[in-house]
């Protein structure tokens, strides 16, 4: 199997792209579905998944046409797109330090917490056969 790996930042905020599976002849238009019962043809293999994931600010066609550009490269003649979930990264830390006495200081830094949310999507590519 191939690996590939997309990435593309947008602003300060980073967007990813990754694919894992098997890559063909490029292709130009993949075909687009949202339930395997809607993919016209019984006969066709699973080649890969893409894992898109970027900053919940980002509109949702903006990971479709990612993820389209990701499946032509690999050769995908269709493109199986999986719900859109929304998850929320982030930390906080609290500031604090060593006095020139070699005494502690626990706080007094002041606390900083950081969240951000992402939108993330799994797309199955599809060859034909």
């Amino acid at each position: 199997m191939i690996l590939a790996f997309v990435s593309a930042l947008a602003g300060c905020s980073k967007s990813s792209f990754d694919y894992l599976g098997k890559s063909y002849t490029p292709t130009t238009n993949p075909e687009i579905f949202f339930r395997e019962q809607d993919v016209p043809s019984e006969k066709y293999e699973v080649m890969g998944k893409v894992m898109a994931e970027v900053p919940y600010s980002k509109k949702l066609d903006y990971i479709q046409k990612k993820i389209e550009k990701v499946a032509r490269e690999h050769g995908a003649d269709a493109i199986l797109l999986s719900d859109v979930n929304i998850r929320s990264t982030g930390y906080t830390s609290a500031g604090g330090g060593v006095t020139k006495h070699g005494k502690v200081s626990i706080g007094g830094g002041g606390r900083k917490t950081q969240n951000t949310e992402m939108k993330s999507l799994e797309a199955t590519l599809l060859k034909y056969k």
